[in-house]
């Protein structure tokens, strides 16, 4: 089992009540906030349910390192540094992103003590290269949407 990347791509301007309740639980409140959840039934029913607000994907340890240190947060106003990440166990950033993907018991970032469990995004570098209102299947970037870590590439 692996992990998924999921970004919210809108906000929750006119979102139904039952997708908006999971958007926060998902840790998406926010537009271009992003999370790590497991690759189980139960978090991609979730995800499913809040298919027309957000992307997701099969994340690599690569990408996840590149986000902690970029935009991982241990507070608002501090960033994961190495003083952090040698306080909650770990040496490095591929340490913590390795541990992050080969956990199995962990399914999302919330279970990790001392660290924020979403990331919050900028708007991507160029803008969307496909419309942000559809389906990836049909055009759009929302969805499963196998580009996906190109277009957060561009979001660090």
């Amino acid at each position: 089992m692996g992990k998924l990347l999921v970004v919210n791509l809108h906000g929750q301007i006119n979102v139904p009540r039952g997708t908006r309740e999971t958007l926060v639980q998902l840790g998406l409140g926010k537009r271009f906030s992003a999370s790590i959840v497991g690759d189980d039934p139960v978090s991609k029913g979730s995800v499913r349910l809040c298919k027309d607000y957000v992307a997701w994907a099969p994340i690599d340890a690569e990408l996840l390192t590149a986000i902690l240190k970029s935009k991982g947060r241990v507070s608002n106003s501090k960033v994961l540094d190495d003083e952090a990440l040698k306080s909650m166990g770990f040496k490095t950033h591929e340490d913590l992103a390795q541990a992050i993907i080969k956990a199995e018991d962990t399914d999302r970032l919330s279970s990790i003590k001392g660290m924020k469990p979403f990331f919050g995004l900028s708007p991507p570098k160029g803008g969307f290269k496909r419309s942000s209102r559809r389906q990836f299947r049909e055009g759009g970037i929302l969805g499963e949407n196998p580009q996906l870590a190109e277009i957060v590439r561009r979001m660090i």
